[in-house]
């Protein structure tokens, strides 16, 4: 009887041991749960799947609600027992993005962010912290799966989201008076400052190197990197910055413009009388109420410059060599007009042989005629949809962007690279689908470092695959080493040669500057984000 006991003890305990009551040996340490990591303000469960680790909804600052409404994010609060960071979190407040198919949000409980890790194994792995675009009034950073681009490049990807429209860019005397140290109109940007803090203090908890932080952003979340390149308070947050189709010229408008459409706003929504009684009415009126407030100009809500925050424009500064001295890699898309004319024609404005000098006498003035004949239809097989598109992507972005990378390589000029994105068949990610081609449309790149999720199940082909995992490769690297690789050179201040990124065919490109004609552009005043646009905004919608 004992020898069968000796015999049947093992099988029990292994038996056990499937079932997981097994008790571990004396001495022994469990193993610990990769799902489960422990940040500065409490233990998060995440999800892990053979594609990584995914920690979704982890809080960085405190909820900006109630009275907390028009103030810099405060601290989050800690929390005990294991909190649930398995579900995205919602979208900050802001209205319908017809172009994008958003619909309205009125949720103000909204800084929350994600991690997307490898899976697990290591530590001291580069950091990209991401910020989505959306004219800084929609969009969200659960758009955006990195669950692919974090096991691909070994790094850690935290997208982050930030307060919109009138709830992060409001500016108005009276909040200015009550928070001196901050000013008004900024919010959002404090919001991405707070994650970038955030990132730094937590990195090490999910394999990252909190030394090695890349800011990155498409659009206005480009355009808010390159705030945070030259705001005071983002000095030191981040060793590198991506910044995709957002030329830095346009990243801010001035004070005195944004609390002039601050006063505008605030008595649109019936607040008026002293200071403090137009700030209790605004802080008193709902979300829903705020986004029916009226708004004018072609970009209402936009980063402000002339504050405690932002104390001058990021592209003076930029121009002036003042900004952080980290590596930049920078680029556009060769068709980022394509979007304007289908939002032009979506408002009722068919761009045919009528309407087309009007359109661009609306967005050019007097400087209408030279645009129609540098931009004649006849070059675009008789399209005026087309020629419109280059013109107004030429004249908003592309040029732009070269300048910006100029500037950079000129205070960097071995550690700016820069790109065009030249897929032509790139999956479309707008809720429009219009009747001619969108070819390298505005943020048509995001599919291939990003799963973005209102598209569904976007499948690339296989030439685009092996573009998606080259530029995967590439901005990995640059985030862990501050150099693509691959053969790719440093961008010099002349000539401009990005790198064109087109499926089978990487090569630099050495005709950028007279394909976007550039050289006409330089003669026509710089577009500004106040200026007037035919299509509501300075930029279009955006994933």
């Amino acid at each position: 009887m004992a020898t069968s006991r000796r015999l049947l003890l093992p099988f029990l305990l292994a038996l056990l041991a499937l079932l997981g009551g097994a008790p571990a040996p004396a001495g022994a340490r469990a193993p610990r749960d990769s799902a489960v990591v422990t940040t500065d303000a409490g233990t998060v469960r995440g999800l892990v799947t053979d594609r990584g680790r995914a920690f979704l909804g982890v809080p960085f600052a405190a909820p900006p609600v109630g009275e907390r409404r028009w103030r810099p994010p405060g601290p989050v609060g800690s929390w005990s027992g294991v909190r649930d960071a398995t579900a995205y979190a919602g979208a900050c407040a802001q209205p319908a993005g017809a172009e994008l198919g958003s619909v309205e949000s009125t949720n103000e409980d909204c800084l929350y962010l994600d991690v997307f890790t490898p899976p697990e194994g290591g530590g001291g792995k580069p950091v990209l912290v991401w910020f989505h675009g959306g004219a800084f009034m929609y969009g969200s950073g659960a758009n955006y799966d990195a669950s692919r681009l974090a096991r691909a490049g070994d790094m850690v990807v935290v997208v982050a989201n930030y307060r919109l429209g009138a709830f992060g860019y409001l500016a108005h005397p009276a909040l200015a008076a009550e928070a001196p140290d901050t000013g008004s109109g900024d919010y959002g940007l404090m919001d991405q400052q707070a994650a970038l803090r955030w990132t730094r203090a937590n990195a090490a908890a999910f394999g990252g190197d909190p030394a090695n932080v890349t800011a990155g952003g498409l659009s206005s979340g480009g355009l808010s990197v390159c705030a945070h390149l030259v705001a005071p308070g983002s000095r030191g947050l981040f060793a590198r910055a991506l910044v995709h189709s957002a030329p830095c010229g346009l990243a801010s408008r001035p004070v005195a413009e944004a609390e002039s459409a601050g006063r505008a706003f605030a008595a649109g929504a019936g607040c008026l009388g002293s200071s403090g009684a137009v700030l209790a009415c605004l802080r008193s009126r709902t979300a829903a109420q705020l986004l029916k407030v009226p708004t004018t100009g072609a970009a209402p809500w936009w980063q402000v410059s002339g504050t405690p925050v932002l104390p001058r424009p990021p592209g003076e500064v930029i121009a002036a060599g003042g900004h952080a001295r980290v590596p930049v890699l920078t680029g556009s898309a060769l068709d980022e007009g394509t979007i304007g004319a289908a939002a032009v024609e979506a408002q009722g404005t068919p761009l045919d042989a009528v309407t087309y000098p009007v359109v661009l006498a609306a967005l050019f003035g007097t400087d209408a005629p030279q645009v129609a004949a540098h931009y004649p239809a006849s070059a675009y097989g008789g399209d005026h949809r087309l020629a419109f598109a280059a013109a107004y992507g030429d004249y908003l972005v592309a040029c732009p962007t070269r300048e910006a990378a100029r500037r950079f390589a000129t205070a960097e000029p071995a550690r700016t690279f820069a790109y065009e994105f030249a897929d032509r068949a790139a999956p479309n990610l707008y809720a429009r689908t219009p009747d001619f081609p969108l070819g390298a449309y505005h943020g048509s790149d995001t599919p291939y470092l990003f799963d973005y999720r209102p598209a569904g199940n976007l499948r690339l082909d296989p030439a685009q695959r092996r573009l998606s995992a080259a530029m995967m490769a590439s901005w990995s690297r640059f985030a862990a080493t501050g150099d693509p690789g691959g053969g790719w050179p440093a961008t010099a201040p002349a000539p401009y040669r990005p790198l064109s990124l087109a499926p089978d065919a990487v090569v630099l490109r050495d005709d950028f500057e007279t394909g976007h004609q550039c050289g006409f552009w330089a003669g026509i005043p710089r577009p500004e984000p106040r200026s007037a646009s035919v299509t509501g905004r300075a930029l279009p919608e955006r994933p």
